[in-house]
């Protein structure tokens, strides 16, 4: 039998992701539950996108809105596409290798892997450069994260950045749906370093 899912239920599951990625509402400790009331739903003009992700992406709905916020956190859904959880999901299943190619160009670019963390007269610090030009992916900071805890020298050295809190918020909400084998990244991390630098 066929698992379908009710367009209520794909735009809860929207609702909830929204808060969790645009404010302190965090989306796993609160089970996606929001205030959302069926009559809300009904009453919106874009009932039609929701019946046609939850006809599309069944039990997927949740990826192909999380793909999607990381593209458009504040969740016009005008811009929400199925490019965008394409590519999302290419990203999740060569993690790793992309991990890996990333790491090896800046450690090409510094000659000491502390320097690509390295803030000077408030001016972003390499990771964050490349992050911005797409040199590297929003995971690969959320695994550095994991691997050597940069979030609270940046908030002190980048406390008056503009760009520094978004991307922050970024790093912190996708942290929690993204699944990373962090000893393996370690290793693979610590051979690129011996390697490069």
């Amino acid at each position: 039998m066929y698992n379908i899912m009710e367009p209520w239920e794909a735009y809860k599951i929207y609702l909830g992701l929204k808060l969790h990625f645009n404010s302190d509402y965090d989306y796993q400790r609160y089970g996606g539950k929001s205030k959302a009331s069926k009559q809300s739903f009904l009453n919106r003009k874009d009932r039609s996108f929701f019946a046609r992700v939850a006809r599309k992406y069944k039990d997927s709905v949740k990826d192909f809105f999380i793909a999607n916020f990381l593209v458009n956190q504040k969740g016009w859904i005008g811009n929400f596409n199925d490019l965008n959880y394409t590519e999302w999901n290419k990203r999740k299943q060569s993690l790793t290798y992309t991990f890996n190619n990333e790491m090896t160009s800046l450690c090409q670019l510094e000659n000491n892997f502390d320097d690509i963390f390295k803030i000077e007269n408030n001016t972003h610090p390499l990771i964050i450069k490349e992050f911005l030009a797409k040199r590297v992916s929003i995971e690969t900071l959320i695994i550095l994260q994991d691997l050597v805890n940069y979030i609270k020298d940046f908030d002190k050295k980048l406390s008056d950045d503009l760009v520094w809190p978004d991307i922050r918020r970024l790093i912190v909400k996708y942290s929690v749906f993204l699944n990373i084998d962090i000893q393996k990244c370690k290793i693979n991390l610590l051979k690129i370093i011996k390697e490069n630098l």
